[in-house]
């Protein structure tokens, strides 16, 4: 695994209602097919395929408490393209870090990630304040299906959703304000009314407060690996996937109503 420096940490975010964005690694190795971000490996000179690989970035707390030298308001979230729990915080500590730096900086706070790593650092999320109805900092869990076994075959990096799930239950029950990303919503899989209430029922019993829904982006390189990811273990969708993509305006027109939301 190699490293890299960087010049700068705290980056303005093009996310709406972000304002600015974290991101300690370049690179992730959960492997989501679906992954979006796999155009940042044209950024860093690498031949491997994208989810092989992760760069640290060695010097990201460091750079960032420089930063936050100069007061700074609103919400950074960690992480926008990587996963800041990804397997390689076990060791590089770089998220906790980061966080540490900002614990004292008064910006509200987001973490998005496929990972239970991140009840680790329950003890510095704490110190934020953290008790519910203050979202100074909030964990958000990415989850595209409640089946392990074909988390397995969309996410061969990330620990399975019930143990993502397990991961809320214990830091609602600590009262950090936590929620749901289901991220992507996928053709044939997690599309359809029925789909997106039984995953949001299953945040609400675990905790999160709310549940948010972002249907796929129809990227020809993210189609090409989730039909052959799908087509063995789950040809329905692969057919749904495939009728979808005919016609992505249309299928993503289903999702304008309100995404469910918990109480």
């Amino acid at each position: 695994m190699s490293e890299r420096r960087c010049s700068t940490a705290l980056n303005r975010s093009g996310i709406p209602g972000v304002d600015w964005c974290v991101n300690p690694f370049v690179g992730c190795t959960h492997a989501c097919v679906y992954c979006y971000a796999s155009f940042m490996g044209r950024f860093g000179g690498h031949e491997a395929p994208w989810g092989t690989w992760v760069e640290p970035k060695v010097n990201v707390a460091d750079v960032l408490a420089r930063e936050l030298r100069r007061p700074r308001t609103g919400e950074v979230v960690l992480s926008s393209v990587t996963d800041p729990y990804q397997p390689a915080e076990a060791q590089a500590r770089l998220t906790r870090a980061c966080l540490a730096a900002l614990a004292g900086s008064g910006l509200s706070v987001s973490i998005l990630t496929k990972s239970d790593l991140v009840v680790r650092d329950l003890d510095l999320l704490a110190s934020f304040g953290g008790l519910l109805g203050d979202t100074r900092i909030r964990v958000g869990f990415s989850i595209t299906t409640l089946s392990d076994e074909l988390a397995r075959v969309l996410e061969p990096g990330a620990p399975p959703p019930s143990r993502r799930l397990e991961a809320l239950r214990t830091l609602a029950g600590a009262g950090i304000a936590t929620w749901v990303f289901v991220a992507p919503a996928l053709p044939g899989l997690s599309d359809g009314p029925d789909a997106l209430a039984t995953i949001a029922d299953e945040a609400r019993r675990c905790g999160a407060q709310t549940v948010e829904v972002d249907p796929l982006n129809f990227y020809p390189t993210a189609v090409s690996r989730l039909l052959a990811a799908l087509t063995p273990v789950a040809p329905q969708a692969a057919r749904a996937l495939q009728a979808a993509s005919r016609d992505p305006a249309s299928w993503r027109a289903r999702f304008r109503q309100p995404p469910p939301r918990t109480a």
